[in-house]
């Protein structure tokens, strides 16, 4: 077996550590963190949670008190977007 063997993480593990950094640094903050992602990196990303409304072009994930805000770059929005998105 190979004693250097990387362990692959998935996208959500490397928020907890992130979210666990932020935290250690700021334990009595609460943090923000935005990320203004591709429509194409947005809907990928989207995909690790529950069936929720694909035609919303934002959401907030929290995690450790720490929240994280993901949306489609301005640049990037469908012009067919539905009220309240």
């Amino acid at each position: 077996m190979d004693e250097n063997q990387k362990t692959d993480l998935g996208d959500l593990e490397k928020l907890a550590l992130l979210a666990d950094s932020m935290t250690d640094f700021f334990p009595n903050g609460k943090a923000l963190v935005v990320f203004e992602l591709s429509r194409f990196e947005y809907m990928k990303f989207q995909s690790n949670f529950r069936d929720i409304d694909r035609s919303f072009t934002q959401f907030t994930v929290e995690i450790s008190n720490v929240d994280f805000h993901f949306m489609i770059r301005p640049e990037d929005m469908p012009e067919d977007l539905p009220e309240g998105t």
